[in-house]
């Protein structure tokens, strides 16, 4: 398991590569975010950007690759809040995304001592090495019980 304290400022995590695959992006769509130019080619032709996938598929994706960095168990207890979200850059289907991860702050809980807040700075990236997407995670975490 890994805890609050074993956390580590500043460390680089990098994640497999996921190819965008345009039935999925277009499943996706139809069902979250159903806008013509993620689920329709003939529609997305006449728009500036052509088929896109949704940011919020977009969004998933990272939260799938991040989860998927460690292969242990992260004590994470709860999800306190995003920030600074930014879509910088469409992703379209044939796109591979690689998610660039790292700690950027962390602190005790004043409230509960068994606990810590961690920040961590979220970039994914596609094959070109553009930015599509930005955002920083807020989370609350169980300090190790071993070392009290």
């Amino acid at each position: 398991m890994i805890y609050f304290d074993d956390i580590v400022l500043n460390q680089p995590l990098v994640s497999r590569p996921f190819l965008v695959e345009k039935a999925d992006a277009i499943a996706f769509a139809k069902e979250w975010d159903p806008q013509p130019f993620h689920i329709d080619e003939t529609a997305a032709a006449q728009w500036p950007l052509g088929l896109t996938a949704s940011g919020l598929h977009t969004i998933a994706i990272a939260v799938k690759l991040g989860n998927e960095l460690s292969s242990e168990p992260v004590a994470v207890i709860a999800g306190l809040g995003w920030d600074e979200v930014r879509l910088k850059t469409p992703v379209k289907p044939g796109d591979t995304l690689v998610l660039h991860s790292w700690m950027e702050d962390k602190r005790p809980s004043q409230s509960k001592p068994d606990r810590g807040i961690v920040v961590t700075r979220i970039e994914l990236r596609n094959q070109n090495n553009d930015i599509v997407l930005t955002y920083k995670i807020t989370s609350m975490m169980l300090k190790n019980p071993a070392q009290k």
